[in-house]
């Protein structure tokens, strides 16, 4: 089960009865989403906080120039990233169309109903999640092996 993302500022009362601010913002602890920051390589580590397979895992790939490609579970995708107050999505995403095994083809269709609609977008550390109204992914920055 996923939980629906809130921004904004809501009021409440402390015990003494003074109103006070809570900033529910993505930006509260974490820093500003930018370009750069969602520049990189991402793999997929969890789907609404379960923990999945590295091996063959999905990818994210953003360049500066916001062009998003990457492995959705089965094929390989492509399309123009946009970033937009703090939410995410992938605009006239394409993808080649091989069949696969359901379980593959579940991931697919998970991944690509969150990159191609408008998600909330947070970033912290070597971290990235994007969540709409019905799931959550995770993804870890990718960790290049070169020298």
């Amino acid at each position: 089960m996923s939980w629906p993302l809130y921004r904004g500022l809501f009021f409440a009362r402390n015990k003494n009865r003074q109103e006070i601010d809570i900033d529910t913002s993505l930006h509260c602890h974490n820093k500003a989403i930018t370009v750069e920051n969602s520049a990189q390589k991402w793999q997929l580590a969890m789907v609404d906080d379960q923990a999945i397979n590295a091996e063959g895992a999905p990818t994210l790939t953003v360049n500066t120039d916001m062009v998003a490609s990457g492995y959705s579970g089965c094929n390989r995708y492509f399309g123009n990233a946009q970033l937009e107050n703090s939410r995410f999505r992938i605009d006239r995403m394409a993808s080649t169309r091989m069949a696969c095994a359901s379980q593959a083809m579940d991931m697919e269709f998970t991944v690509s109903d969150v990159l191609s609609d408008w998600s909330q977008i947070n970033i912290t550390d070597n971290q990235l999640t994007l969540a709409n109204h019905k799931t959550t992914l995770t993804f870890k920055t990718v960790q290049n092996n070169t020298p």
